[in-house]
């Protein structure tokens, strides 16, 4: 019995470390896995969602800025471009029969009466991504945030350079969504989608 006892070899300390050395790799590649796997469904999450701001907020100004010049009662009202930037476009439609006292004189659908539209990319969150629109001249409403980027490209009816506000006959817009920077996976940059299209002022002219 002595003698076997005697012989008896425990776990030498190289031993020990290898052991250990080879579990911690096994466990960092789980971890390293694990994490990949919910990066993936971070950014999926975010291309959906930058997919459907995005969609949302260019059907709205499509579906208004082809309505400017609009004019229900044929009265030469003047509605039409008021302003074309790269990054702003305001503009009127006639608002005769809505319901509303667009110009703020206490009568509601006065012949003539124009209702304006602006949309822009400003800052009023402070955050440095937000979209905005403002009816009649007032403050300017938030409508979609992380907006890397919103503009507009105008085009007379030959598909040229417009000389004047009243030759602009087509508006291509084009929004950039990105992700929320709260909201990043763990990369280097952030995740865009981009958007275009092209509206066609059908009360303009055309």
């Amino acid at each position: 019995m002595m003698n076997i006892l005697g012989t008896a070899k425990g776990i030498t300390l190289v031993e020990l470390l290898v052991a250990m050395s080879i579990f911690s790799l096994i466990v960092a590649g789980i971890i390293s896995s694990k994490l990949e796997q919910q990066d993936q469904h971070i950014s999926q999450l975010q291309a959906v969602e930058m997919q459907q701001s995005g969609r949302a907020v260019m059907f709205l100004i499509k579906k208004e800025i082809r309505m400017a010049g609009f004019d229900p009662f044929m009265q030469d009202n003047g509605a039409g471009i008021i302003m074309a930037g790269a990054n702003n476009l305001s503009f009127s439609i006639g608002a005769g029969d809505d319901g509303k006292d667009n110009d703020g004189d206490g009568q509601v659908d006065e012949d003539r009466e124009l209702e304006t539209i602006a949309y822009a990319f400003l800052d009023p969150e402070g955050d440095g991504d937000d979209m905005t629109v403002s009816y009649n001249g007032a403050g300017a409403q938030v409508i979609a945030e992380n907006i890397l980027n919103l503009a507009f490209t105008y085009y007379d009816v030959n598909g040229g350079i417009p000389g004047s506000l009243a030759d602009i006959k087509s508006v291509q817009i084009t929004i950039t969504t990105t992700t929320d920077v709260n909201q990043l996976a763990r990369t280097t940059h952030n995740n865009t989608r981009t958007l275009n299209t092209r509206v066609y002022l059908r009360n303009m002219g055309l």
